[in-house]
């Protein structure tokens, strides 16, 4: 009885490595936006900021240049770039000893381009690589464990599943590898890819 099973598993396997990639291919990282910012640093405390439009003022007009935070010891904590009251380009985030906690890129306000963040522990090891488009989740995005393991490896369409989508244990062994395509699922899922990386709603943080 075991092999009709073992049989529909690897017919399943093989379409995804078969299938038509054409709707994965359009599916590549957004390109990063730079526009130039005035060389201005201003302590994020003294920044005023509208939840309702995510809008950064100083003195009540729109802001241009950096907003910093500085730990104890004068280190550097975080750096936000900010265009006419919006984030824009690169943003910053440190550990107290120097080495990078986060950096997000953004455009008129919304995450556009990658977005990487590192793990607290004494190896710094990389644990998320997320890809984004005007502000939502595009692209393939990437998941390790603490210990440096890739656990999940995902491809979105504007903060949607479309195309493979893996997830590993820590020994490598996958245990969900399937193909969205249109809204239908081909392939083996054992286990559902949440999109809370993170915590974050990957399809609509802004």
């Amino acid at each position: 009885m075991k092999y009709p099973f073992v049989i529909f598993l690897l017919l399943s396997l093989l379409f995804i490595a078969c299938a038509d990639r054409s709707a994965v291919e359009h599916i590549v990282p957004a390109s990063n936006t730079s526009i130039e910012i005035p060389d201005i640093a201003v302590q994020k405390s003294k920044l005023d900021y509208d939840k309702k439009t995510s809008v950064w003022t100083l003195d009540g007009s729109l802001f241009s240049g950096y907003a910093v935070v500085f730990y104890q010891d004068s280190s550097l904590q975080e750096k936000v770039g900010i265009f006419d009251g919006k984030k824009q380009n690169q943003t910053t985030q440190w550990y107290p000893d120097g080495h990078y906690k986060q950096i997000a890129h953004y455009e008129k306000g919304k995450l556009h381009g990658l977005k990487q963040k590192w793990g607290s522990d004494e190896s710094h090891v990389l644990i998320t690589q997320l890809n984004y488009y005007q502000g939502k989740a595009h692209g393939e995005q990437k998941i390790w464990y603490p210990s440096g393991e890739l656990f999940k490896k995902l491809n979105l369409r504007m903060g949607r599943e479309e195309g493979l989508q893996q997830a590993f244990r820590k020994n490598g062994a996958l245990f969900a590898n399937y193909e969205a395509r249109e809204g239908r699922i081909f392939g083996l899922k054992k286990a559902a890819l949440c999109y809370g990386l993170e915590n974050e709603n990957i399809q609509y943080e802004n």
